[in-house]
């Protein structure tokens, strides 16, 4: 049945292209899409993804299910649910444990990602506060110097002012 159902979606398929051949499209476009139509690209497409473990097991539970189809109305008694139950089961089961460790991965990560961020911060903080340290020295370095110029100032006043007080007193 479902072998009849693709020839007659084969038919239509080809009855399109006819129909699409006849109207002004590109050759290069229905070259591609022939090439994209055949069995082996088809093959050449599902391979890899008809590789993938999960889809191994979803085969073979469409493959038992298959089995029980074809046989007469009334005697699914032959049918193994047991068999498709644990496929079912080991696809959920192994679909778990990937998602599990898809997690654990990525909470690695984050916590690889926290101790990054942890550490920028401190390095930034210690780099902060030696700078503010580094110009804290430094304006009380200027202040002593100020506060040493003043006093020198204030001796130079006041020997000028000695001296000027000595020479209007000897006059």
């Amino acid at each position: 049945m479902v072998d009849n159902i693709d020839n007659q979606q084969q038919q239509q398929l080809e009855q399109k292209e006819h129909q699409v051949s006849n109207t002004a499209t590109p050759i290069a476009v229905q070259d591609l899409a022939a090439e994209w139509r055949t069995k082996e690209y088809k093959k050449q497409s599902q391979l890899p993804i008809c590789q993938n473990e999960v889809m191994l097991k979803m085969q073979e539970a469409t493959r038992l299910l298959k089995e029980c189809k074809g046989e007469e109305p009334g005697t699914l008694q032959r049918m193994e649910w047991d068999s498709l139950y644990d496929v079912s089961a080991n696809v959920m089961d192994e679909y778990t444990k990937n998602v599990d460790a898809v997690l654990a991965e990525m909470d690695q990560l984050y916590r690889k990602q926290y101790l990054w961020q942890e550490a920028a911060f401190v390095m930034d903080s210690h780099r902060g506060a030696t700078m503010i340290g580094r110009a804290e020295e430094w304006m009380k370095l200027k202040e002593q110097h100020l506060g040493f110029r003043r006093k020198e100032l204030d001796r130079s006043a006041s020997v000028i002012r000695k001296t000027i007080e000595r020479l209007t007193s000897e006059k």
